[in-house]
């Protein structure tokens, strides 16, 4: 009778067990779905609404907190295949002098994520310029300049280019 009774304490103590694991195991699930379904969740806003738009010449300008941004495409628009400049011109909205920042390229087709990165190299007139074949072949073309301000994050400025 006693180990009958030893076996049973045993086999309860186990089920007890397996119930407290089984209702980690769920409300552990439930939290990783809800956690990836979060990080699936993206802010569905047009490229096109959120993009830098150039004019005829290739020129585009935004105004953020700290700066005014200018950039220049040359040529545009731009040919597939043959060499491209881009130009940053980066100045302080309170002082009106050229800022020193750590810009980069980065060009890449609208459904890429990543696309080539490219240094901006400062020159002696305090522009920050990359060029090369930006644009291997033709179609649209994403250019993202990320621009480290010294801040937590750098600040990146987008545009879109169709190249012939």
């Amino acid at each position: 009778m006693d180990v009958a009774r030893i076996a049973l304490r045993w086999v309860i103590v186990a089920l007890i067990a397996a119930s407290l694991l089984l209702v980690a195991a769920i409300v552990l699930s439930r939290l990783q779905a809800q956690r990836d379904a979060a990080r699936t969740v993206e802010l569905q806003v047009p490229l096109d609404s959120i993009a830098v738009p150039l004019s005829t010449d290739g020129l585009g300008t935004q105004v953020i907190e700290p700066a005014e941004l200018s950039i220049k495409l040359d040529p545009y628009p731009p040919q597939a295949g043959a060499p491209a400049t881009l130009t940053l011109v980066a100045l302080d909205r309170k002082t009106r002098n050229l800022m020193v920042v750590t810009p980069t390229l980065s060009v890449a087709e609208p459904a890429q994520v990543d696309g080539v990165v490219y240094p901006m190299v400062r020159q002696s007139n305090g522009a920050y310029v990359a060029s090369g074949v930006l644009f291997p072949k033709p179609g649209p073309w994403r250019l993202r300049v990320s621009i480290d301000f010294s801040a937590a994050e750098p600040y990146r400025m987008l545009a879109l280019v169709e190249a012939q």
